[in-house]
């Protein structure tokens, strides 16, 4: 059976996330040799509208300063799998074949809502791996700083990427 659905992004609450919610995400580890892809956030509008971060949690991450891997919440309908492919050609501006992708890790993660510390929130982070073999790399105009690092530590990073490449075992000792 096949049937078609718009998919569009989930809907926040108007101050950030809703309290008691769950996040569905998939993250992309993009990597070359022992280095991996990550940005730093530009253009605040376009990853509120583009890429479903609420706009509080992304002026923090624009001020912050840190890096971020290619990552996003899922659409409506949409699979881990489908959502990483998205993220591949939508934000990091990569034509990998979907066979590069490997599912690596599936976390969970309990957080206290950022609306209302004594209420938990979860976050189902689906980890995928490409590793990028050769082409020209094309900085997206929503991130700085874009490309491919070595030697970065879980502090590096904003938004709790960095622990989700810890725990997926991606982050070099």
């Amino acid at each position: 059976m096949s049937f078609s659905v718009e998919r569009k992004k989930a809907q926040f609450s108007p101050g950030d996330v809703p309290p008691g919610s769950v996040c569905l995400s998939s993250f992309v580890a993009v990597t070359r040799g022992i280095e991996i892809l990550v940005g730093r956030m530009n253009h605040l509008e376009t990853w509120v509208e583009k890429f479903y971060v609420s706009p509080n949690v992304g002026s923090t991450v624009l001020t912050g300063g840190k890096y971020l891997l290619p990552a996003s919440h899922l659409q409506w309908y949409e699979s881990p799998l489908e959502a990483s492919e998205r993220i591949l050609r939508e934000e990091a501006l990569l034509d990998l074949p979907s066979k590069s992708l490997q599912l690596v890790d599936v976390q969970s993660h309990l957080r206290a809502s950022a609306n209302d510390a004594s209420v938990p929130h979860w976050d189902i982070c689906f980890v995928y791996k490409a590793d990028y073999k050769s082409g020209e790399l094309k900085r997206p105009e929503w991130f700085k700083d874009f490309g491919f690092k070595s030697n970065l530590k879980a502090d590096d990073f904003a938004r709790g990427h960095g622990d989700v490449l810890e725990e997926a075992g991606l982050l070099q000792d």
